[in-house]
């Protein structure tokens, strides 16, 4: 891995100090001001109406420590971002055909597969779309890696957080 050159390094230390504060301010005064939890609310009622900011602000937290932590120590490395094209022979100064192509598979999976099979089974295809156009072409990692999102989606909102997404025209009541 290469190593971070110390000016970035310095930069991106400062901004993730100051995101950190924000992040910090947003948690213990903007959550507690904003989202008002009932009295008395407890577990057995379900979770409360600010566990998703505060979660959200607790693991965007974790994240830039750990991105401290990697800056601190040296192993942090320099990634430039990736340039658009179809394969690796490509001239990436053409059009984007892949991000192009994700967001066409996007808005198919949003307006035809949701309302026709579901999300989850639309979610199944969509994966599936997108790990071939990423240039995935192993059979058990096309089958395996929709199956497990799928399952952790389901688990987390239908069991959960018992929020129904939904099952569209040709599986649903």
């Amino acid at each position: 891995m290469k190593s971070v050159p110390l000016a970035v390094a310095k930069s991106e230390f400062w901004q993730l100090i100051v995101l950190l504060l924000a992040d910090a301010v947003y948690l213990f005064v903007i959550i507690p001001l904003g989202i008002q939890d009932p009295e008395g609310f407890g577990i057995d009622q379900g979770l409360p109406p600010s566990f998703s900011a505060r979660l959200a602000a607790l693991l965007a937290a974790a994240l830039m420590l750990l991105r401290l932590a990697q800056l601190r120590w040296g192993s942090a490395s320099e990634v430039a971002p990736a340039a658009f094209a179809d394969s690796d022979t490509d001239n990436p100064a053409g059009l984007p055909l892949r991000g192009l192509t994700g967001m066409v598979v996007a808005l198919a999976f949003s307006i035809v597969l949701v309302p026709l099979v579901g999300f989850y089974a639309g979610a199944v295809v969509l994966l599936l779309v997108l790990l071939l156009v990423l240039g995935e072409r192993s059979w058990p990692s096309l089958v395996l890696y929709p199956a497990i999102v799928t399952l952790l989606v389901w688990g987390l909102f239908a069991q959960l957080l018992s929020i129904r997404l939904p099952s569209g025209t040709l599986f649903g009541s």
